[in-house]
């Protein structure tokens, strides 16, 4: 049974019992160890070859701190994400991939970019959990507060209506969205839409969707007779149905709407953390590849097993190695792709030199007509600083989820609770990348965020909690 105690913040949260060593090897076996069974791996292949060697340092590693931090007593699902796509992203497909020797894309990259790729990958995820995990230390007596005004949430609901009808009409009528992803993309460019417009209209006008949803869902346990909440939670939840269903959005987006409204919507005590992070790792080896169902007009399903894991699903361990690659014969290009991905916004008719993806860019200098590939963050921080970027990456990363942490759990605001649903749903693209196509989504949905959380200042201990936060802590204070 949960008990409740006081932080520094006087804020009551509840405490659960560590999850017990048995359940917790339980857990560490059928993350990390059970795959090199299932991938029959030889102790002779182990130690024949030291790429091989390190992928498999790299599964058990990174299983034993999923499992670490899966059997804390309040386990954060932003680690938990990391490690799932560690280990069930880059560790177990790429050791697949390693003893057949065929990876998902016609590129070469040399056995030395592999293995600085999977060491590159281990020290930078440390070091990004090490920031993650450090204890806050909030010395101001004065706190910023930052929760949803009414008014502002029901203008963007006003503009919401308009751009719900206009991402229908260029994506080809609703027809289209419940047809395939491949009938929206004919439609749009029948329409003459150009990838800039299809990014700020369409990707913006999802984005708002769901955060128009996200606001109703917490105004509405602040008052469930609230007219602008009930009003917005209808139209955009219709709105969601059309725009961000399996058929119409990608299988990435798609998860983020889910985890953000789950997050929003539930109380996520431990034991759901860790039945929604265990649902995620197996998810992304097994589900994730057959959602490509979705994709096109032909509905096939695709592989699975280790044959799903020879495709560019999980082409994240070659990526990488080949993002190194490119670093080792061109050098860093010193913040250029990153602050692409700051100014999404800006059109290429003015920013001339303006960089595109990452993934792009390693697929054409690689020769590859197909350049719809990954850009993993490793692969991202040693292209924009070289190795200093396993350093800075993680930094900038561990800054931003800390301050939002802390809006969402230590001193909980609705800025930082509905950031943090986002984030923990849109992390695993984060993750994958390219950065630069990643980008523009998630500033979209900040800045709705931004203007819709007008900013008070108070007395720490006068600070109002978010809604979602205090109805929480009401019922583990009930259920103690």
């Amino acid at each position: 049974m949960a008990q409740v105690k006081m932080t520094q913040s006087g804020i009551e949260q509840a405490e659960f019992p560590k999850l017990s060593f048995g359940k917790s090897l339980f857990t560490f076996i059928f993350v990390g160890p059970i795959w090199l069974l299932f991938l029959k791996l030889s102790l002779s292949e182990v130690l024949a070859n030291q790429v091989i060697l390190l992928q498999t340092v790299l599964i058990l590693i990174a299983a034993f701190m999923f499992t670490l931090e899966f059997s804390k007593a309040r386990p954060s699902p932003v680690v938990l994400v990391i490690w799932t796509f560690n280990c069930g992203v880059v560790g177990v497909p790429g050791l697949s991939q390693l003893l057949v020797n065929t990876y998902p894309w016609p590129l070469i990259v040399d056995e030395k970019s592999i293995f600085l790729a999977q060491v590159c990958t281990l020290v930078a995820s440390l070091f990004l959990i090490l920031l993650l995990e450090a204890p806050h230390n909030q010395k101001s007596k004065n706190s910023v507060s930052r929760n949803l005004n009414r008014i502002r949430v029901r203008n963007l609901t006003i503009l919401m209506l308009p751009a719900i009808l206009y991402a229908i009409r260029s994506g080809g009528g609703i027809t289209a969205f419940f047809s395939s992803r491949t009938a929206i993309s004919s439609a749009k460019a029948a329409a003459g839409l150009t990838t800039a417009q299809s990014g700020l209209f369409v990707t913006g006008t999802r984005a708002l969707v769901l955060f128009v949803c996200v606001s109703a869902i917490i105004l509405r346990k602040k008052d469930k007779h609230d007219t602008i909440a009930n009003f917005s939670l209808a139209t955009s939840s219709l709105g969601l149905i059309i725009l961000a269903n399996p058929l119409s959005s990608s299988r990435f987006w798609f998860f983020t709407v889910v985890a953000s409204l789950v997050i929003t919507t539930v109380n996520l005590n431990p034991a759901r953390i860790r039945l929604g992070a265990m649902s995620l790792f197996y998810g992304s080896m097994f589900v994730f590849p057959l959602a490509d169902y979705f994709r096109g007009t032909n509905r096939t399903f695709g592989s699975v097993g280790t044959s799903a894991w020879l495709t560019g699903d999980f082409d994240a361990l070659q990526i990488t190695g080949a993002g190194i690659q490119w670093f080792q014969i061109n050098g860093a290009v010193w913040g250029h792709q990153l602050l692409g991905a700051l100014l999404p916004f800006i059109p290429r008719s003015i920013w001339t030199s303006k960089p595109i993806d990452t993934g792009i860019m390693i697929a054409r200098a690689n020769g590859m007509k197909f350049e719809n590939i990954s850009g993993p963050w490793v692969a991202e921080a040693m292209i924009n600083f070289g190795y200093i970027g396993l350093i800075l990456f993680p930094f900038l990363i561990a800054y931003l989820f800390r301050i939002v942490k802390f809006r969402a759990e230590l001193f909980p605001d609705d800025f930082g609770v509905i950031l943090n649903g986002f984030l923990v749903g849109y992390l695993p693209i984060l993750l994958r990348g390219s950065l630069l196509q990643a980008s523009g989504a998630a500033g979209i949905f900040a800045l709705y965020v931004w203007y819709s959380t007008p900013k008070q200042t108070f007395k720490k201990e006068n600070a109002p909690r978010s809604p979602a936060n205090a109805s929480a802590h009401g019922a583990l204070k009930k259920a103690a």
